[in-house]
Parts: C-alpha cells; structure tokens; sequence
C-alpha cells in the first residue's frame, strides 16, 4: 500500500464500549478506570481491566467490579464468541499515568523519568512525592531540593518499593 493511500485502524470498538461499561459501573465510587486493553482474535479474546481506588482496594471490590461488568458484558453480547475478563488492581509495578494515581501516593518513594523543556535525553529522579494537583507532582530529593515536574513531561513514574 503506498503511504498516501494508507488508513489507520480507529479506535477499538469493543474496547469503547467496555471502557464505557466500566465508566458506568465506577460512576459516583472512589474507583476509577486506569488502563483497559483488549487482545486476541475473535472467539478468543481477552479483556484486562485495571482498576484503582481513592480509598483501600480489596479483592471484595474488584470482584464486585468483575461480577457487574460480565453481566453487562454477557448482556450486550457486543464481544463475539469466547473471551475471558480479568479485573485487577494495577499493581505496584505498573506506571502512574493519572492525577489521581499520583495523589494516592503521596508520602510514597517514586523513580520519576521526565524531560526537561530544554533537554532532548530523559532525566531521572528518585524522591519522596510530596505533592500532586491537576497540572504537576512536586518531589523532595532525599536531603536536597524539591522539584515541580508537569505531567505532560513525565515519561514514566513508579512507585518504589522498601526491598
């Protein structure tokens, strides 16, 4: 195919409508939707579901989330043939990609890559997250200075773990 003629896939249509189920279901809770992706073929697909919580999360909960949305799903039987749901919290190892994510975490030790307005190659930071709004997180270097970094120049951030 030549470039010019070239299309590119829209978005996933079943991932939408999951990730709308999952708005549904969230709506007016602490829980928030932090990823969803579905993979696979037709009559084997697999739809991961992470979610989070402003508040503890427990497997009650996440079950709970997992019961609701495979009714909804098995109900709109929009995903053809076989599939299989997993709904999980996103885990410690998993990147912090939303605002929200980040104010849970605060007090917490985060590795933070990030790229300053005036540098092409990533930095590092590794810090205690001592705050987080709607536009930047602030983190406090061990005995040094604070540093206010946007989201929109976070490249990665986790949290980091005590062993």
């Amino acid at each position: 195919m030549h470039p010019e003629t070239e299309q590119t896939a829209g978005p996933d249509p079943i991932a939408e409508r999951v990730r709308a189920l999952v708005q549904e279901i969230v709506e007016g809770s602490p829980l928030f939707l932090v990823d969803l992706q579905v993979r696979g073929r037709p009559g084997s697909r697999v739809v991961d579901v992470f979610i989070d919580s402003d508040e503890a999360l427990g497997v009650d909960t996440l079950a709970e989330v997992s019961r609701e949305l495979s009714f909804l799903l098995d109900a709109e039987d929009f995903i053809k043939g076989r599939y299989h749901l997993n709904v999980s919290s996103p885990g410690v190892d998993r990147p912090l990609s939303l605002p929200r994510q980040y104010r849970k975490n605060i007090g917490r030790a985060l590795g933070v890559y990030y790229r300053a307005a005036d540098e092409d190659a990533p930095r590092e930071l590794r810090g205690v997250l001592v705050a987080a709004d709607e536009d930047a997180i602030t983190i406090e270097e061990d005995g040094g200075p604070s540093h206010r970094i946007p989201y929109s120049a976070i490249t990665r951030a986790n949290v980091l773990l005590p062993w």
